[in-house]
């Protein structure tokens, strides 16, 4: 399942153990329904596991891109899944780990670097 918008892309993935949703395009007040929309029809899918969040594609997140993942780590929590978000680009990461410090409350899962 996808849903576009001019600013962000998002692929629905149904997996064992949960659901993945992959993002690509800028995480910000004009998408970030998009998101919310997404991910919390991963959310009513099948039996909890965990939602992924693929930020691969990602390039911006902003404040209010920044709220939506807190508020869906509550949604989560609520409903017995686990959030996780994986492959950042650098720059968001910088956002939300380094000066935000939600690392650990959204569960980043760091990607190797190649050196």
């Amino acid at each position: 399942m996808t849903d576009d918008h001019p600013g962000l892309v998002a692929e629905v993935f149904t997996e064992p153990t949960g659901n993945t949703v992959a993002l690509a395009g800028d995480l910000d007040l004009a998408t970030v329904d998009v998101l919310i929309g997404r991910a919390g029809s991963a959310l009513d899918q099948g039996k909890p596991g965990t939602l992924t969040l693929d930020f691969a594609g990602v390039r911006f997140c902003d404040s209010v891109g920044i709220g939506a993942l807190v508020q869906l780590r509550q949604r989560c929590d609520h409903a017995g899944w686990q959030l996780r978000v994986v492959n950042m680009q650098p720059s968001v990461r910088r956002t939300l780990v380094d000066l935000c410090g939600l690392g650990s409350y959204l569960n980043v899962v760091e990607t190797p670097t190649m050196g």
